[in-house]
């Protein structure tokens, strides 16, 4: 019974159809044209999958019923399985929320139709008894009802009706189970929570099998384990949905909600100002590394990123811990302050100058949002025992959804509401979504790094959510703004100037003053309150940029609160006293020859450029590099040769020029993280805009050779995504694409496609900047280049 996904959509009102969109928002992008290709948007592969994992534990405990007992179940073949379950308030919640995502709807009769991609999915519940019996032999049905004691039949079907009958009543299973030996009921508990996995049997020793394990023979002779296939000990094992539920308990499947973590109250002043304190420390060790970065570029590995080695250093230098610069590395990359100079070094953006002269309040709601889009927490390398380099390798993208769903949990709570053990969140936190989060023990360590960074950067303070993170979490960009304003303080224009050689400033520094003091003094300790210490080599650093004396006396004037101390003074003017007494003059390169000739080119007009001076009468000086002399003297007409320092001749080597600062390569996010909707975007009105199209059948498509060779191979893609991917085949336009290569890791790029040849897609790959060759069957989703996921 074919029932398509559009019908159902022309049912829904607009606010429903909203609803759903807004659920759902991964199929808004690029805006769908008609009711139909929203429709195909919703039921493609890709669209299911990452609906999937935005589901709790009971709703995928429902849906795995549904899918055991496949498309088109009636509400009372649910309802003999979970039994008082069925009547439950879970039971409607968990119905109510697949059925408002669309990934099940209500059909005539009572039944219940699932998307399209779960109609063939295997449940990890198993079959239902009737499919499993019915593919037996008649011969070994009756030797099952036998075994079981059950009343003898003549035909194959009036069997299967006595086999579902007993499989039907969870008390029959029970006290049958109940008289087996203890193997036979503890290989039964374990297949029905784990799964046959490790028991399968195998062709070749299928008979070895049973006789080591104990209990097989038995729960195949009685079918509570029943193999499909030729032979009972050589195909794959099933145990029915029915045995299964009987052992583990309807109420297992529908698992409610986990009680949250005990909670106590904190004035909710209290906690905002915590996390300005903490805000304001997050915006200036970031403002601090940018500084770093200007003055020592980082060099990266040989495959990208920042190694181990190289974060330490700044580390050292920064007075900070390993995962503290990885922190700020990785959110001042998010932020787009960072980028790469022509050698690969990380160096400060064209941005970052701009950022720096913005008030605190706006630099903070930068990072802060930069950091909220990172895929992955950066101090989670702690927990590496050989952590990879910082800004490299694809995202996983598991902490970004981890720390969006802890500021999910905390912000559903009553302001001032706090916790002071964040690790009762695990259990919350995985039933929330185990897709993703998998179950509590492995989540103990990384929500504890991600609770650690949200109190870093000022989101949570005190156990409970800030009024930044609040801000966050609604996506509401002129609130956080607005609060950012009203908390933090405004950059500090002065400094104490003290009769030690020190400046104390309190708070964050303005532009201004960090550029005075980092001339003429160097940075000692930076926190809410930092000092810079002046000395004689900080001074005659201020010199040696060309300032005069004058002039940097009256750079502290205008910074000091209350006046240049004498002490300082004295320290500036003894500098200035003897800067100068000696003079060193640089000599780039020298040219030797003849004495009648090195007058000729000190006399010629045309190398004034290289400044020449006679050291001797066969020496002359150059200002300028050898490289640089000998493109002079060959320009004008001269036949110069290199020489090296043991005087023998080289050839000058050809160098490239200098090239751009590049963008540092974004990290992406996984295809099934849930997307937000996009800005702007009135849901209601575009929903009453597709209802409104009236119900007329688009014309018949003829498929191109090409959409049909990619159709064949792609069959995780919708024909959207497959019409999408040959129109950038044609054009050589780039895509994203999500994809899983042959060890299962998964990745999201934008790549240009070049051509296409039986399996393989040849394309430029935009992550790799390099040609690559992609296998059309692990492409699981095709979106426009400019998509975010």
């Amino acid at each position: 019974m074919a029932f398509d996904i559009g019908p159902r959509l022309r049912q829904l009102s607009p606010d429903e159809l909203a609803a759903l969109l807004r659920e759902r928002p991964d199929a808004l992008k690029p805006r769908p044209r008609s009711l139909t290709e929203l429709a195909e948007r919703l039921g493609s592969n890709a669209s299911v999958s990452v609906a999937l994992h935005q589901l709790d534990a009971g709703c995928h405990g429902l849906l795995g019923l549904l899918c055991a007992l496949g498309d088109g179940c009636g509400r009372e073949e649910i309802e003999g399985l979970l039994g008082s379950t069925a009547a439950g308030e879970e039971f409607d919640r968990c119905l109510r929320v697949l059925q408002e995502r669309l990934i099940v709807w209500p059909a005539p009769q009572g039944r219940l139709r699932l998307v399209g991609p779960l109609r063939d999915t295997r449940s990890p519940l198993g079959l239902p008894a009737r499919e499993l019996l019915e593919s037996r032999t008649a011969t070994d049905l009756r030797t099952i009802a036998d075994n079981l004691g059950l009343a003898r039949t003549r035909r194959k079907a009036e069997t299967v009706q006595v086999l579902r009958e007993f499989f039907g009543d969870r008390t029959r299973i029970i006290t049958a189970l109940s008289d087996a030996p203890v193997e036979v009921r503890e290989l039964a508990e374990h297949v029905a929570w784990y799964g046959p996995d490790g028991i399968e049997p195998d062709p070749v020793t299928s008979a070895g099998l049973v006789e080591r394990t104990p209990g097989l023979r038995w729960l195949l002779e009685r079918g509570f384990l029943l193999a499909s296939g030729r032979s009972a000990y050589s195909a794959q094992l099933d145990m029915s949905v029915e045995v299964v539920l009987a052992l583990r308990g309807p109420d297992s499947l529908l698992q409610p909600r986990p009680a949250p973590p005990t909670t106590t109250w904190t004035d909710p002043t209290e906690a905002d100002r915590s996390a300005t304190l903490a805000a304001t420390a997050f915006v200036d060790n970031v403002a601090r590394l940018v500084d770093h970065c200007a003055a020592n570029p980082l060099a990266q590995v040989k495959t990208g990123g920042v190694g181990v080695r190289v974060l330490k250093q700044v580390a050292k230098t920064m007075g900070a811990n390993e995962s503290d610069v990885r922190l700020w590395l990785e959110t001042a990359a998010s932020a787009e302050l960072l980028s790469l100079d022509d050698s690969g070094r990380i160096v400060p953006s064209d941005e970052a100058a701009a950022w720096q002269q913005s008030i605190p309040a706006e630099r903070y709601v930068v990072l802060l949002r930069a950091w909220w889009n990172l895929p992955d927490a950066p101090t989670r390398a702690r927990l590496a025992e050989k952590p990879d380099p910082a800004l490299s390798g694809p995202a996983e993208g598991v902490d970004r959804e981890l720390r969006r769903d802890l500021l999910t949990e905390l912000v559903g709570w009553e302001p001032g509401t706090s916790v002071a053990e964040p690790a009762g969140f695990g259990d919350v936190l995985s039933w929330r979504r185990p897709t993703v989060h998998g179950g509590p023990d492995g989540l103990a360590e990384p929500l504890l790094l991600t609770w650690a960074e949200c109190e870093t950067v000022g989101a949570i303070a005190r156990g409970t959510a800030s009024v930044f993170g609040r801000c966050l979490f609604d996506d509401d960009a002129e609130a956080l703004a607005a609060a950012a304003k009203r908390l933090l303080p405004d950059a500090q224009e002065t400094a104490l100037l003290q009769a030690d050689l020190t400046a104390v400033v309190t708070g964050t520094p303005g532009a201004r003053l960090s550029d005075t003091l980092n001339l003429l003094a160097d940075l000692e300790h930076r926190d809410t309150a930092s000092t810079w210490r002046f000395s004689r080599a900080s001074v005659r650093r201020a010199l040696e940029a060309g300032h005069s004396k004058a002039d940097l006396l009256d750079k502290l004037s205008g910074i000091a609160g209350s006046g240049v101390p004498q002490p300082l003074e004295y320290l500036i003017n003894d500098v200035a006293r003897r800067f100068g007494e000696l003079q060193v003059r640089s000599v780039q390169s020298c040219v030797l020859g003849d004495e009648s000739l090195l007058q000729e080119i000190f006399r010629n007009r045309a190398l004034r450029g290289l400044s020449p001076r006679l050291l001797a009468p066969t020496v002359l000086a150059s200002s300028k590099s050898a490289s640089e002399t000998l493109a002079a003297l060959r320009e004008a007409g001269y036949s110069p040769v290199r020489q090296k320092a043991d005087g023998t001749v080289t050839l000058e080597p050809v160098r490239g020029g200098a090239g751009e600062r590049r963008p540092l390569r974004r990290r992406t996010v996984p295809f099934w993280s849930r997307p937000e909707p996009p800005h702007g975007t009135d849901l209601r009105e575009l929903a009453g805009s597709l209802l409104a199209e009236p119900d007329t059948p688009e014309a018949p498509r003829t498929q191109t050779a090409l959409e049909a060779a990619l159709a064949e191979e792609a069959n995780r893609l919708s024909g959207v995504e497959i019409r999408l991917l040959v129109q950038a085949l044609e054009t050589r336009s780039p895509v994203r694409i999500a994809y899983v290569d042959q060890n299962g890791t998964h990745s999201n790029r934008v790549i240009t496609p070049l051509a296409f040849e039986v399996h393989w897609l040849d394309a430029w790959c935009h992550l790799r900047e390099d040609d690559r060759q992609f296998r059309v069957s692990r492409i699981l989703a095709v979106a426009p280049a400019d998509t975010v996921w």
